[in-house]
């Protein structure tokens, strides 16, 4: 397990290190602010360039890799889990193939999603996700806030064994709040709507217009029935 962390909540970290399951030595802590403590027997590597999660991610994914796993979970610090999260999702990656494990997400089936992408509908969640490594799929780091994990997840199913849902135990407690509170990180998150935008333009401009056709149809369809109801 891979954890990035400016160290804003100890207590969580601390209670995820040890809800994981996992041995201290098989995780890694990626810390981004200097003169940070954490449990002993972890590994930490440290990233205090620039905020950039598709690095920190990239980071403790290599570390990982280099001290020989083979799958890999990538976690937000203000995840709560059980032991059982992250062993699931890994099964699952092994029955099905799947390049990445992630949370149920609804309206989705839990099972393998591949093909189609359009229209477009991401089912990974960036805060909980399960990697193959041997998959070779790795973050891209030009996304540097957001969109990282749509880009991921469209590789996934476009290019790869797909994603794998799970009905599994977690919880995100604070979702989007760093992002809420600067005004920096917000820009950077318009920045990467409009990398996301231009490497797949063609995905989401097909995207949208299935959708408005589906609207239209669903209208006209309501409207009939509408009418023959009336009659």
């Amino acid at each position: 397990m891979t954890v990035p962390t400016a160290g804003d909540r100890p207590e969580l970290l601390s209670a995820l290190i040890e809800q994981s399951g996992l041995p201290h030595e098989q995780i890694v802590i990626v810390s981004t602010w200097p003169g940070l403590t954490f449990p002993v027997g972890v590994n930490v590597v440290e990233d205090l360039d620039r905020p950039n999660i598709q690095r920190w991610w990239a980071r403790g994914i290599a570390e990982a890799e280099r001290r020989g796993a083979t799958t890999v979970a990538v976690v937000n610090d203000d995840i709560r889990l059980t032991p059982s999260t992250l062993t699931k999702l890994a099964g699952e990656l092994g029955r099905t193939g799947a390049a990445i494990a992630s949370p149920s997400r609804s309206p989705f089936k839990n099972g393998l999603h591949k093909r189609p992408l359009i229209p477009y509908e991401p089912r990974l969640w960036g805060s909980l996700w399960v990697l193959r490594l041997a998959s070779g799929i790795r973050p891209d780091e030009r996304y540097v806030w957001w969109y990282g994990d749509n880009d991921l997840d469209i590789r996934a199913r476009r290019d790869n064994g797909g994603v794998v849902l799970a009905d599994v135990e977690y919880e995100h407690l604070h979702p989007g709040e760093g992002t809420a509170k600067s005004v920096e990180l917000q820009a950077q998150s318009d920045r990467d709507a409009q990398t996301f935008e231009q490497q797949y333009a063609r995905l989401l401009r097909m995207s949208r217009f299935v959708t408005r056709w589906k609207q239209r149809l669903g209208s006209a369809q309501g409207k009939k029935a509408g009418v023959n109801a009336s009659g």
